[in-house]
C-alpha cells in the first residue's frame, strides 16, 4: 500500500514563498513565471472593457491578477476580476472572474478553479480561449454553474449585480 506524504499549506506558508503561486485547498500551484504577451494583451483588453463599464459605479472595481483569499488554505490570483466593496479586502468574493486559458492552465481553469469558484459563490465565471477567440461564460444559479454564453464577437452583459457590466468581445480580439 502506497502512503502519500502530501503537505497541507496555509496562507502563512504562501506569504513566504518566492515566485508566483496559488494555493488551493492547501495544495500549491506554480503559476507561469510570466504571462505570454498575447495572454497579457487579452487580459488587459477585458480589464479595459470592465473598467470602462464601471466608470459610473463607485462600489465596484475591475482588477488584474489581484489576490483573492477564500480561506486560510486557499488564495488565488485570477487574471481579471470584478469585486464590489472595499477594494483592498482580499477576502471579498469577486462578482466576476475571467481566466485566460492556456495549454499549461487548462485543467486548473476548467476543473479546479471552476469547482472552487462555484463553491465560493463567484456569480459569473468566464473561460477565455485566445487561440479560438472565444469565451464561455457561466452564471451561478442555485449553487451550480450554468453556461449562459459561448461568445466570439458578442457582448456579455449583467443587470443583476451591484453595477451593470458590459464587455464587448469584438473589441477584445482586435
Amino acid at each position: 500500500m502506497a502512503i502519500e506524504y502530501l503537505e497541507h499549506y496555509t496562507y502563512k506558508d504562501y506569504e513566504k514563498w518566492e515566485g508566483d503561486w496559488e494555493l488551493i485547498n492547501g495544495y500549491p500551484y506554480a503559476m507561469s513565471p510570466f504571462a505570454l504577451p498575447s495572454h497579457q494583451r487579452i487580459s488587459g483588453k477585458i480589464f479595459r472593457e470592465l473598467d470602462e463599464s464601471l466608470d459610473n459605479c463607485s462600489e465596484c472595481f475591475a482588477l488584474i491578477e489581484s489576490e483573492v483569499k477564500f480561506s486560510e488554505d486557499t488564495v488565488v490570483r485570477p487574471d481579471v476580476l470584478v469585486k464590489c466593496g472595499e477594494i483592498d479586502d482580499i477576502t471579498l468574493t469577486p462578482e466576476i472572474i475571467f481566466e485566460v486559458v492556456s495549454e499549461n492552465s487548462i485543467r486548473r481553469d476548467e476543473i479546479v478553479k471552476f469547482d472552487l469558484y462555484k463553491k465560493e459563490g463567484v456569480k459569473y465565471y468566464g473561460l477565455v480561449y485566445p487561440n479560438e477567440k472565444r469565451v464561455k461564460i457561466y452564471k451561478l444559479i442555485n449553487g451550480e454553474y450554468i453556461k449562459i454564453s459561448d461568445l466570439r464577437d458578442g457582448i456579455f452583459k449583467t443587470d443583476d449585480l451591484t453595477c451593470d457590466i458590459k464587455v464587448d468581445f469584438s473589441k477584445v480580439w482586435l
